[in-house]
């Protein structure tokens, strides 16, 4: 009798009088007496669940809602309410509570694009980057001309390293919306990571000129200003977000590189301290510190941070998880006391956790196994620029036998130049990598039905290894930059000299190790710049040792040894020059390394002069680094007339010196232990004549040496092309 008494459209009518009031709280009872007589009451239903979303009590809102969409799912203000509750989750950063919602929304509202699209947001904020590609597929499907959609997509494309697709959506957003903030910001994040930097500089300048007071968007513009380069730029930026938005702690481990690759090391140290005051939780800020601290040769220190950036999240797929492991084997490579056993083992875990995965993807081959036909070889790196590779890479692609080999180039350099356009006309064919993903390259390559497959980068910066993860090519195999296997058990052979392995080393690489018949590579120098001076002890009175190698090779072993010939030789005098050593108070800490063992700091010269020929004009004598030798810089000082002193240590690292040495025909450079090395330097260092006579002639030895001759190693390397493939086509 209660019930048909009472007046639910009057208490209705009442309701939305207190509402429209300012009476929330009555206009709220209200509702809920309603809801006692007719617990159906879809109105009332829908009302509460407005008043709840609107005072931030969102999972009471969706409880209501979806008691009102049970009973009336096509009541007139249904998304409008339900969009103010997801709203709220949005703002309150409940992205599985929004997916869920939205999830359940849908199920009424399938042909809704806008409820596709939230659902879209939620998995993007939960780095669900393929579920968020599903979902926003079919938002874009239903609303094509939605420039919020359309922006959203080219988030997700982007994260999931699509950036050419992306930019695609994005440039339709903005066709339509011009002024759209989020699109022409994730236009320049696209424009960013294919390369264009200029243009992505131009779009998120326009998207601060149009809301300069969002933190984030200094933040991008200043990871746009460091990929071109404009370190110092970049930091600006990043502290005007830090200073719009102290607790933005995203922005600190863009800071701390940006620091560290001005130059600014002991700054990007202390950078990095700082932000660790701030949170422990942030894998990013662990792993910038371990590069900085990397850089300044804490090796420890550094190992210990990218230990603890890599505990975070167990992800084979995680680019930023191999990045991580990748600098963490940069460190273990350069450690001086690690046994070659244990540093090979992190290889091997690195293949275990990142790339072995990938081997359910293999497939057949089509390649035709015929022995003797013209092979087509592709060579994997972005170093098709003005990079130090060019020295080792372009006599070996302009010396190959086209009828013999097929070039192919898989570039993706940071940026073209004229080095580029040089390397484009040395080859077949080219084909730009940096907008493909590691499994569209993998595709492309198998499409383009390569033979020998080159990796020509190992674990540097820009490496393509996941593509050789997933098998593309019947042959594969890792040559010249990093010097050291790769880990991978896909790749099939890791090409390098004798001189640079020892007897019994198939445990430490992953790939079979073969050995080419002359030397590792040949060297071609930037003749330019390398003008012949002579001896420096003619003009200075006292003989120059000197290093221009990188820190991270400069350890505490290498310290005593140097420390020792300069202690034996009271007259000479030691130039440490690279580009590390840009920072003052790094120059200050390697010297007080020094200045334990006795020596003044008068006679050290520590700092960074380019280009390196200047610096070298001024050595007598090069002093190799152990136990991984120099690289690049030895030849440059053969060139320039200047023996080096090596140690032989592991392979293969420790014995590029020995591998140089071995080619120019100057094995008695060549040490074993830390004692022979020093007295071979000191030795030397007391035969002025030699060192004369070096000067003038050492240049000459080399250009005749196998170093040099491009044709022999041309030939060298097509021979054991030939023989690898000739293994594959007897199914070996």
């Amino acid at each position: 009798m209660a019930k048909t008494s009472f007046d639910a459209r009057k208490a209705m009518r009442d309701v939305h009088r207190l509402f429209d009031a300012g009476s929330v709280s009555d206009a709220r009872q209200g509702c809920l007496t309603i809801i006692r007589h007719f617990p159906r009451h879809a109105e009332a239903l829908y009302a509460l669940a407005r008043m709840a979303g609107d005072a931030d009590q969102s999972d009471e809102a969706m409880g209501y809602l979806k008691l009102a969409f049970d009973v009336m799912p096509h009541f007139p203000d249904n998304r409008k309410i339900a969009f103010g509750i997801f709203n709220k989750y949005l703002l309150a950063k409940q992205y599985p509570q929004l997916e869920e919602a939205g999830l359940w929304l849908s199920t009424y509202l399938p042909r809704d694009g806008i409820v596709w699209d939230y659902i879209g947001v939620a998995r993007i904020e939960q780095a669900k980057f393929p579920q968020a590609l599903d979902v926003l597929s079919k938002a874009i499907t239903l609303l094509p001309n939605n420039p919020h959609i359309l922006a959203n997509m080219g988030n997700v494309l982007i994260a999931l390293e699509r950036c050419s697709d992306a930019i695609v959506y994005l440039e339709k957003a903005l066709a339509i919306q011009p002024e759209m903030v989020v699109g022409l910001n994730n236009l320049g994040n696209a424009l960013r990571f294919i390369g264009k930097t200029e243009e992505a500089i131009a779009s998120i300048s326009k998207a601060v000129q149009l809301d300069p007071g969002l933190p984030y968007l200094y933040n991008n513009l200043g990871l746009a200003y460091r990929e071109h380069g404009m370190y110092s730029v970049a930091i600006t930026q990043y502290r005007y977000a830090l200073q719009l938005q102290p607790e933005l702690v995203q922005v600190y481990p863009n800071l701390i590189d940006a620091l560290r690759q001005n130059g600014q090391v002991q700054e990007s140290i202390e950078c990095g301290q700082h932000a660790l005051t701030l949170t422990h939780d942030i894998p990013e800020i662990w792993g910038a510190y371990g590069d900085t601290l990397r850089e300044a040769n804490h090796l420890d220190a550094a190992i210990e941070a990218y230990i603890k950036a890599l505990s975070f999240k167990q992800d084979s797929l995680s680019s930023f998880n191999r990045k991580i492991y990748t600098n963490l084997l940069f460190c273990l490579n350069y450690h001086p006391d690690l046994t070659p056993e244990v540093i090979y083992n992190a290889y091997h875990e690195f293949d275990l956790r990142f790339t072995a995965p990938l081997k359910a993807t293999w497939k057949k081959f089509e390649n035709a196994r015929v022995p003797g036909r013209r092979l087509k070889v592709g060579y994997v790196t972005q170093a098709f620029y003005n990079h130090v590779c060019k020295y080792f890479l372009l006599p070996l692609i302009e010396a190959h036998d086209k009828d013999q080999v097929e070039v192919y180039a898989y570039a993706n350099p940071p940026f073209e130049d004229e080095v580029t356009d040089y390397y484009k006309k040395q080859v077949d064919h080219w084909v730009p990598t940096r907008d493909l993903t590691d499994e569209a390259l993998a595709e492309r390559i198998r499409a383009d039905g390569i033979d020998v497959l080159v990796d020509v980068a190992g674990h540097t910066n820009g490496n393509r290894l996941p593509v050789f993860a997933r098998k593309p090519a019947p042959v594969s195999l890792h040559w010249l930059e990093y010097g050291y296997t790769t880990g991978l058990s896909a790749i099939d052979y890791y090409l390098t000299d004798k001189p640079t392995i020892t007897d019994n080393c198939a445990h430490l690489f992953s790939e079979k190790v073969w050995c080419l018949d002359g030397p590792a590579y040949v060297y071609r120098p930037d003749t330019r710049k390398a003008e012949l001076t002579p001896s420096p002890f003619e003009q200075t009175g006292m003989v120059t040792f000197g290093s221009l190698s990188r820190s991270t090779r400069i350890n505490h072993r290498v310290v005593r040894v140097w420390a020792t010939i300069l202690d034996a030789m009271p007259n000479s005098q030691l130039i440490i020059n690279s580009g590390d050593f840009k920072d003052p108070q790094v120059q200050d800490e390697m010297a007080s390394r020094f200045m334990r063992y006795g020596i003044e700091r008068s006679r050290l010269h520590i700092g960074f002069t380019t280009p390196s020929w200047e610096v070298l004009k001024h050595i007598d004598i090069s002093l190799d680094c152990f136990p991984h030798n120099s690289g690049t810089t030895l030849l440059e000082s053969l060139y320039m007339g200047i023996p080096f002193i090596s140690l032989a240590d592991r392979p293969s690292v420790g014995r590029i010196g020995a591998s140089i040495l071995t080619a120019i025909g100057h094995e008695e450079w060549q040490a074993y232990t830390e004692d022979e090395y020093a007295q071979k330097a000191i030795i030397l260092a007391h035969d002025l004549d030699r060192l004369r006579s070096l000067r003038a002639g050492l240049r000459q030895e080399m250009e005749q040496s196998l170093l040099m001759n491009e044709p022999a190693f041309a030939r060298s390397v097509e021979k054991a092309y030939r023989q690898m493939w000739q293994i594959y086509c007897e199914g070996q």
